[in-house]
């Protein structure tokens, strides 16, 4: 917000140019003008006596009296006990009691009394069962609106002067958070290199600026230190930014031990001194950095997943890295996305390569351009790619556990909800911002809302879960306001995805089981028909008919053999 600034402004002027001084002085009162009435006028004049007039003073009020019925509240309380037990019986004593069931059920009377009974039981068990328990009832009642109200605003737009695709945008973790924002464009190269911190109350200029080298991809705030920013840039180089320094890089790394190409992902790591973080490349390539000394990597990871026998990992079968995820709750994993469509699990601490990239997920048919754990189970994380979103399951690893139907535009970015467990936000390419609910509405979004005319590129939502910033690609940055049944997580929200989590696990286990089994059986079939006898009898068969074709080529050739020597002879 603007504050107000009063501003003055003195006018000066010669004495000279003022005039005569003013004198005032006491004088008498004497008659200037009088104005004689209008004889006309006069004379249409009546005079009224008395005049009635009703004046109040005071404001009105009025004073209204109800009597409700009464209501007549009293306690009771119900004392329900165990009968019909002869005096002997302690029923708290579970000796007693079985002692006597065992009694009773010797009597001989006991078989007659259960053989009564049973047709009344099975009558109540028919008519239970007469149920349809999976038939949809009053499907012909009608769909009733709704009772909350999904809300999502748009409170500010910040605008890039040089319109440039946003390829990045993260908050500052402090107290009054800013927006940090990198812009560049793979398709084509822009001189202006900047990234800017906007302040949320003020849009028409970014609070600070930063000027990497070349194109930065990526961006990551430090946990510390609010002011240092870590930027990837598209030649493989990080650059370290201190705003309290200026525009230009504090610290770089070398380009002869970083990444040959753009990096795609950036994100800080677990460790003691908070100053760890590693990097992603098309590479293929995963190096691990520290804030204090940008010289050298820590280490290097080169992920390649599909590799031939006696094939060793290089840069050559590498997978390039689209994206990436870490959990601070699982310090040694994290998930990786690949440019095939691939979703990576990489444990750090393995010790051969086979143990440090154990298992694998076929996501998408193009790059995987999101993957997150959510936060209501770290076995459960969001892929997105292509034109589709879809929630996986680490035990299952053919297929996803949870599918969208497919989107008519691009899907571009999708991220979590962060404090409501069931939900999760997504944009993409048509200009449309989509927020989902599993356990309000299954099948459809909540609310969409149509944001720009240009491709929507980035979201990134802030930890209270109510202001998500959304970036397009020519270069304008929304920051929306969702409201509070948006937001705020109710009180079985948890236990009720986690539920919905476990079904669909043990669904996919089970289809996973069946689809086992008949391609077992179909295998067994086909090797049952393949060692049969007939087959022997038939082969045998056709080499008979197979030797009594050459032997009659034979035949006929010997005939023409003959037939032309003769010829020759006579």
């Amino acid at each position: 917000m603007f504050s107000y600034i009063k501003s003055d402004y003195g006018y000066t002027k010669l004495r000279k140019n003022f005039g005569r001084q003013t004198l005032f002085q006491k004088v008498p009162a004497h008659i200037v003008d009088s104005i004689i009435p209008n004889k006309d006028e006069q004379k249409q004049y009546m005079l009224r006596n008395p005049v009635h007039r009703l004046v109040q003073s005071t404001m009105a009020q009025s004073e209204n009296e109800t009597n409700t019925e009464p209501v007549v509240v009293h306690e009771q309380g119900i004392n329900h006990t165990e009968g019909g037990w002869p005096r002997e019986v302690h029923i708290y004593n579970e000796d007693h009691v079985n002692r006597h069931r065992r009694r009773v059920m010797h009597d001989d009377n006991y078989v007659h009394t259960v053989l009564n009974l049973a047709p009344v039981m099975n009558h109540y068990l028919d008519q239970n069962n007469a149920i349809e328990l999976y038939q949809a009832y009053f499907c012909d009642m009608e769909s009733q609106k709704p009772v909350e109200k999904y809300d999502v605003k748009i409170a500010n737009v910040f605008r890039d002067p040089s319109s440039r695709p946003i390829s990045c945008i993260q908050w500052t973790n402090e107290k009054k958070p800013k927006l940090v924002v990198a812009y560049s464009d793979p398709r084509t190269t822009h001189e202006n290199n900047s990234c800017f911190f906007w302040d949320l109350n003020r849009q028409t200029i970014p609070a600070h600026e930063i000027t990497p080298e070349e194109a930065c991809w990526q961006l990551a705030c430090s946990t510390l230190n609010p002011e240092q920013v870590i930027a990837g840039l598209q030649n493989g180089i990080v650059n370290l930014f201190d705003i309290r320094e200026g525009k230009k890089p504090i610290s770089q790394t070398s380009i002869y031990n970083s990444h040959r190409g753009p990096i795609t992902a950036l994100l800080y790591t677990h460790s003691r001194t908070q100053t760890e973080f590693f990097t992603g490349s098309l590479d293929g390539q995963c190096l691990w950095w520290d804030v204090r000394n940008l010289n050298q990597p820590i280490d290097c990871l080169i992920m390649s997943i599909k590799l031939r026998p006696n094939e060793n990992p290089n840069i050559g079968n590498a997978e390039g890295i689209s994206s990436m995820e870490f959990n601070s709750s699982l310090s040694t994993r994290f998930l990786c996305g690949t440019e095939s469509g691939l979703v990576l699990n990489v444990n750090r601490m393995g010790r051969t390569h086979s143990e440090t990239l154990p298992s694998y997920w076929e996501a998408h048919s193009g790059p995987v351009r999101t993957v997150q754990r959510s936060n209501c189970t770290s076995r459960m994380f969001l892929t997105c790619g292509d034109y589709s979103v879809r929630v996986w399951s680490e035990e299952v690893h053919t297929a996803p556990i949870i599918v969208t139907r497919p989107y008519r535009y691009e899907v571009t970015d999708a991220t979590w909800a962060p404090l409501r467990f069931s939900s999760y936000m997504v944009v993409c390419k048509n200009g449309k911002f989509y927020y989902w609910d599993f356990l309000r509405k299954y099948k459809e979004p909540l609310t969409a809302l149509k944001l720009s005319q240009n491709e929507l590129t980035k979201i990134t939502p802030y930890s209270d879960g109510e202001s998500v910033a959304v970036g397009d690609s020519f270069g304008a940055l929304y920051l929306l306001h969702l409201s509070e049944n948006m937001t705020t997580p109710d009180f079985n929200d948890k236990h009720l995805m986690m539920q919905t989590y476990e079904r669909e696990t043990r669904r996919e286990h089970i289809l996973d089981n069946r689809l086992k089994e008949i391609n077992l059986r179909a295998r067994m079939e086909q090797e049952a028909i393949i060692n049969s006898p007939g087959d022997d009898q038939n082969e045998d068969d056709l080499q008979k008919l197979t030797d009594e074709y050459f032997k009659i080529i034979k035949q006929d050739l010997r005939d023409a053999e003959s037939f032309s020597r003769s010829l020759s002879i006579t």
